[in-house]
């Protein structure tokens, strides 16, 4: 198992100690995909200096950038392509395996618009772009979001199942314990879906806090996740009060935990 980070180069690039084995960027300030070259190409010099490498990138698409078009508000099909080509593209070149894909407001659904209408618009572009993300050899993972923070795509369960209908070998699914718990969805979920899993993202559910900063015990997902035999990442996704301080406490009571979840 490879445990990493999401936070910024430049926060990573500042701690003495480095208690994980990647990082994962975002792909709007990492990869800038709508700037200049030569803006990504400094941006790649910097990640070439840290002492571990940048494997994988978040927030993937800009909240402007609609998805679903519907009948009264048209979509800049040429933008997303540009967009989303270039982003993967810079995630080959950078050595990212994987970007996710949760932006909850550029899939959002439009209000009045019927719900199996976006999602057959969100499957036909993630085949189209899994021919891009097949041809770089990048993985999209789709994020389910708590109800808050999106109106499609929120249950692993269901996710999985779009995943699952998909014919795309590079979109893949991804589970966030945070997401999980403010959904009420039980651990046990992550089963049926293992064969699409691709990456997870952890943290606590109060406060989305660090591991260990509440004692809230994640060995539940963690012992589905054995059983289900995944074996790819974890990256701590969390708010933190103190970034330097409070980053290895954090990862060592993910990796105990983690271990301490295995069935002997």
């Amino acid at each position: 198992m490879r445990f990493g980070i999401c936070a910024s180069m430049r926060e990573v690039a500042a701690l003495k100690t480095i208690p994980f084995d990647y990082l994962e960027e975002s792909v709007q300030r990492f990869l800038v995909p709508e700037a200049p070259r030569d803006v990504f190409l400094e941006q790649l010099q910097f990640a070439r200096t840290l002492p571990v490498p940048v494997e994988t990138a978040n927030v993937f698409l800009p909240g402007d950038l609609a998805l679903i078009a519907t009948p009264t508000r048209p979509v800049d099909r040429s933008r997303i392509e540009r967009y989303v080509q270039t982003a993967l593209q810079r995630a080959a070149e950078a050595g990212i395996r994987l970007i996710v894909f949760g932006s909850g407001a550029a899939r959002a659904c439009p209000e009045g618009y019927a719900h199996n209408e976006a999602l057959s618009q969100l499957g036909e572009y993630l085949e189209r772009w899994n021919i891009w993300a097949s041809r770089y050899g990048v993985e999209l993972v789709l994020e389910p979001l708590r109800y808050e923070e999106a109106n499609i795509f929120n249950t692993v369960s269901e996710t999985g199942a779009f995943v699952a209908s998909l014919n795309a070998s590079h979109v893949r699914l991804l589970a966030d314990t945070y997401h999980m718990a403010c959904n009420g969805e039980a651990p046990e979920t992550l089963i049926p879906v293992a064969r699409n899993l691709a990456h997870v993202h952890v943290a606590e559910h109060a406060g989305r806090s660090a591991p260990g900063r509440h004692g809230e015990d994640l060995r539940p997902y963690f012992r589905a996740l054995h059983q289900a035999g995944y074996d790819h990442r974890i990256s701590i996704e969390c708010n933190w009060d103190d970034f330097a301080v409070q980053v290895a406490p954090a990862f060592e009571a993910l990796r105990e935990q983690w271990e301490g979840s295995v069935h002997h």
